[in-house]
């Protein structure tokens, strides 16, 4: 699968739920193909609408445990920490960019999972602030509208020097 960078307009459009009744697309073979697209670009979460599909969904997952990577269909957040943590992020989307994010350190999720069976948990750190970063994606939200202007400045002008000097 090919990734959406920005600016095209897919990133910035609140993607509707994925229907399991009527599906635009086979939802296990959805997670595979973007399970497979993320760990291959070294990723740690990837949204349906950065490959271009409209489909309410995103993956998690680190290529040091291909196995415990999983799909998350209609993913709400039910509550969250008032605990903040300012963490660094990237995204396939904005190749070569990461800037620091202020996110709740601990969050408790429901999803579908591939088969539409719902799920519940927790996550906290890592795993927190991919799932949000993720879930921003599908509501049209990139990681730059999260910093300030001056903050997203300074990141650019860095990819741009080290581009430079390359």
């Amino acid at each position: 699968m090919n990734i959406v960078k920005f600016p095209d307009t897919i990133l910035r459009e609140k993607i509707p739920e994925f229907d399991f009744s009527n599906p635009s697309c086979d939802p296990m073979q959805l997670e595979k193909d973007m399970i497979e697209t993320m760990l291959a670009l070294d990723g740690i979460g990837l949204a349906a609408n950065q490959v271009g599909v409209r489909a309410r969904m995103f993956v998690m997952g680190h290529r040091e445990n291909p196995e415990m990577a999983q799909a998350f269909f209609n993913p709400v957040v039910l509550a969250n920490t008032e605990e903040i943590e300012d963490v660094e992020e990237g995204c396939l989307s904005f190749p070569g960019i990461y800037v620091k994010v202020k996110r709740p350190k601990k969050i408790r999720v429901q999803w579908h999972d591939s088969k539409g069976g719902i799920q519940t948990d927790e996550f906290d750190g890592y795993n927190s602030k991919c799932f949000l970063h993720e879930l921003d994606h599908l509501e049209g939200i990139v990681f730059q509208d999260r910093v300030s202007t001056l903050k997203w400045a300074l990141a650019v002008k860095k990819v741009k020097n080290n581009r430079k000097f390359k």
